[in-house]
């Protein structure tokens, strides 16, 4: 497979891209003037690649990042500074939401397929918190925004997510998403 010049193999690792783990059920938590992103996953690879994902934007060195969960596993950054500012960036309120203008780009679409995307028997899900809320409709509008028209599902029908279908739109989320993370075997779209 050939990869896009645009995908994420290319693009430089950003704090913005925790947009992704946000979307796919992260949380912040803050301590004083820091903060750290938290989320549980349903697979060891999935804790793995966002543990190195933490550590490639330099927030990764926190006491006991993985630890087992009730529903998989619970990956956690480092309490940091740098984090504080993302997680105001998505607070509104008491809620968490994302920001005026927000833009979700390669590297963040990469950490939601990472943190909640798995093939199903239509095509390929990507997973949402909640199929309602304004998180959920946001993300299919920058699936759009990145050439990857997507279905709204509900819990009901194997949401709630995003489900993109097709041979050419699952290529193109292919050739975005890069490379395969070790051990996401089925859960990973190939082309």
């Amino acid at each position: 497979m050939q990869f896009s010049l645009f995908g994420a193999a290319t693009a430089d690792p950003i704090l913005a891209d925790f947009d992704g783990v946000l979307i796919g059920g992260g949380h912040w938590v803050r301590h004083g003037d820091t903060a750290r992103l938290s989320v549980v996953v349903a697979d060891r690879w999935r804790a793995d690649e966002l543990h190195h994902a933490f550590h490639e934007r330099g927030v990764g060195e926190g006491s006991d990042p993985i630890v087992r969960a009730e529903e998989g596993f619970a990956v956690r950054s480092a309490f940091t500074a740098d984090l504080r500012a993302q997680a105001d960036r998505w607070t509104v309120g008491a809620n968490e939401a994302p920001p005026p203008g927000f833009q979700l780009d390669v590297g963040g679409l990469r950490l939601w397929a990472v943190t909640a995307g798995r093939a199903d028997e239509v095509g390929y899900l990507l997973g949402t918190d909640a199929p309602d809320d304004v998180i959920h409709t946001i993300s299919g509008a920058q699936l759009s925004r990145l050439g990857l028209a997507a279905v709204s599902l509900t819990a009901r029908s194997g949401g709630p997510g995003w489900r993109v279908t097709s041979a050419k739109r699952l290529r193109r989320l292919a050739e975005l998403l890069g490379e395969a993370p070790v051990g996401s075997d089925r859960d990973w779209p190939t082309f």
